[in-house]
């Protein structure tokens, strides 16, 4: 892997399929980050003794947690990719992950209720997870595999993502938002898909396709404004897309359960924040 030196003079292109961001969000996170450990040491002083024994400048420390997050490659790999043994590069990472979830936050439940976006979409995704070793069944999704389920809601204006809320594989898309407690705005249109019915008594400004009864068929206005509103809700898609640049919310995903809600955390952040959302 080279150094930030070489790659900050990488197209605009290449720059983002190596570490999921633009130039200008990468320097503005690297400063973010920056601001907040100095203003660390200054707190607390005793942090500052010793020699700084790391041979990677700021901007390769950041490089090396985004590397991860867009490539998701094991610490071994990652070990070798920045000349770094396998105990090291994760130490890093893990530090870096939980200091730019600081200085890169996605809005809080109370948040949603100042924010009041006119409209907001919900959806919920599936992530594959390694067999866990205990609990099995929380997590079996009936698609013969283990996963974890992640729960999006998005301003439907300017795709930004406004509340990321974790789930078991097995747990139901509704019971996922009921047991979160999401704060919605009482005007704010909720556009939810099917998986929602009976969303109407916890948000009453909600719109859901019309299912089709045992036995009867969907009249031709039904069908239209079934139409008309994936047509609407088909932009959460796109921002689920662009989570899943990052291979670590993609692939199987082979880390500690505890860490899982950090991640997608971490990554809705940097989302927001590359496509200018914040």
């Amino acid at each position: 892997m080279k150094p930030f030196a070489d790659i900050y003079s990488y197209s605009p292109k290449e720059f983002k399929r190596e570490t999921g961001l633009s130039h200008a969000s990468f320097s503005a996170l690297v400063d973010k980050v920056t601001t907040y450990i100095d203003a660390k040491k200054q707190s607390h002083p005793l942090t500052r003794r010793g020699k700084q024994t790391s041979k990677l400048s700021q901007e390769d420390l950041v490089l090396l947690t985004l590397y991860y997050l867009r490539h998701y490659p094991t610490f071994s790999n990652l070990g070798d990719v920045f000349d770094l043994s396998e105990s090291y590069a994760c130490k890093i990472y893990h530090r870096y992950a939980r200091i730019m979830i600081q200085v890169e936050k996605v809005a809080n439940r109370k948040h949603l209720l100042e924010l009041k976006p006119e409209t907001v979409i919900i959806d919920v995704s599936e992530q594959p997870i390694e067999r866990p070793v205990k609990r099995q069944r929380d997590y079996y999704s009936g698609k013969k595999r283990h996963t974890v389920k992640v729960q999006l809601i998005i301003c439907a204006a300017s795709l930004t993502i406004l509340s990321v809320v974790l789930g078991k594989g097995r747990h139901h898309d509704f019971t996922l938002f009921k047991t979160s407690r999401v704060l919605l705005p009482k005007e704010s249109v909720l556009l939810g898909d099917s998986g929602y019915q009976g969303i109407e008594a916890y948000h009453k400004q909600s719109c859901l396709p019309v299912k089709k009864k045992k036995g009867h068929s969907l009249t031709a206005q039904e069908k239209a404004n079934n139409m008309a509103l994936s047509k609407r809700r088909i932009l959460i898609e796109h921002v689920n897309r662009r989570c899943k640049i990052f291979r670590i919310t993609k692939d199987v995903y082979r880390g500690k359960h505890k860490n899982y809600s950090l991640t997608w955390n971490l990554v809705a952040a940097l989302v927001n924040a590359r496509y200018g959302c914040i």
